[in-house]
């Protein structure tokens, strides 16, 4: 395998994030008023941090899940993009 194609899908990274996903939901949790709102909700949580990181997905995974209600290919893709965000690096990023 060419050495550039493969350091190419093994750096996953993205400007500071662990990936693009991750960074992308980040961009999103912080520019948007509802979804600002359900970030700090999970940031006041009185737990560690993994556990804000699953109330947090599980707050979002419920929007996503009425967004495209039957199985196509883009409710595969987005649940794929979903699964690769890293929760806990998002709350800790945002913890004071």
């Amino acid at each position: 395998m060419n050495e550039s194609i493969a350091k190419q899908q093994t750096n996953t990274a993205y400007n500071g994030w662990s990936n693009y996903e991750t960074w992308l939901g980040h961009l999103w949790l912080t520019n948007d008023e509802y979804n600002y709102s359900i970030l700090c909700e999970a940031l006041k949580l009185e737990v560690e941090p993994s556990k804000k990181a699953e109330w947090l997905k599980r707050s979002l995974s419920w929007q996503l899940e009425d967004i495209i209600d039957e199985a196509s290919l883009w409710q595969d893709l987005l649940n794929q993009a979903f699964s690769r965000i890293d929760w806990i690096e998002i709350i800790k990023n945002n913890l004071d």
